[in-house]
């Protein structure tokens, strides 16, 4: 009965811990995501975070950017394997430059 039990800790214990390293990888990539975010749509952007997805290939961030003088939306940041960062907006359409232009922005869709 006792080993059942320390045998049950255990993997608890480290059931625990596994989110705990995740989570390190996760803020890293978040940091990324937001920092590229706040350099097309200015320092007083607002950004939350709305969901998380994990595959092998990469992340895949929703956030709710909220610029100062504009309406909010939905941005999803897709972090690859190798940590490169990805910003499409909800239409599909990449966005590739500090300046949130329309000839600056590629579509994935066409």
């Amino acid at each position: 009965m006792n080993k059942l039990v320390a045998l049950t800790m255990g993997l608890v214990m480290a059931g625990a811990t596994l989110p705990a390293f995740a989570s390190s990888s996760d803020n890293e990539y978040l940091g990324q995501c937001k920092a590229g975010l706040k350099a097309i749509y200015g320092e007083d952007t607002r950004l939350k975070l709305k969901s998380i997805k994990r595959s092998r290939a990469g992340n895949q961030f929703r956030i709710k950017a909220i610029p100062a003088q504009s309406s909010s939306l939905l941005v999803t940041c897709w972090v690859d394997d190798q940590g490169k960062t990805n910003l499409v907006d909800k239409n599909g359409v990449a966005i590739r430059s500090s300046e949130n232009k329309i000839e600056n922005q590629v579509s994935l869709n066409n």
